[in-house]
């Protein structure tokens, strides 16, 4: 499949409640297993921690390191940026904007950050401790 059909298909699910995307996923699964890791790679983003409640992003920042975090955080996009470092205490603040705004990294290594916080996030989504609840979602 060519990337912008992934991404499409990434849209699509995303607009599904977490089951029924998981439901979908393990159904692709069992005809194309690879597929089903592809997509499920690609459901979380880092913008998604917008999301989350500002005990749950305390929560995952306890098992990330705050200068790989904020290394990960250099290609979101401002506003999630910003929005993420409301919802933490000033000391953690700065541990994350030193890798932020530190020296400049090369792209691989940005990359390299981004998908080991994103595969904490998915462990955490997949354990149930982390909850990407959209604006207006209910919590139950």
């Amino acid at each position: 499949m060519f990337k912008g059909g992934m991404d499409e298909a990434i849209a699509m699910l995303k607009i599904l409640s977490v089951s029924e995307a998981k439901k979908l996923i393990e159904n692709i699964r069992s005809k194309d297993p690879m597929m089903a890791d592809l997509l499920s790679e690609g459901m979380i983003q880092l913008e998604d921690l917008r999301f989350c409640s500002a005990p749950q992003l305390v929560g995952l920042l306890r098992d990330i390191d705050l200068e790989m975090f904020g290394l990960a955080l250099r290609t979101t996009d401002k506003e999630v940026v910003d929005k993420i470092l409301s919802m933490v205490s000033t000391g953690i603040k700065l541990d994350i904007e030193d890798g932020l705004k530190g020296k400049p990294r090369k792209v691989s290594e940005v990359e390299e950050a981004q998908t080991k916080v994103i595969e904490i996030i998915q462990k955490k989504v997949n354990d149930g401790t982390l909850v990407l609840s959209k604006e207006g979602d209910e919590y139950v």
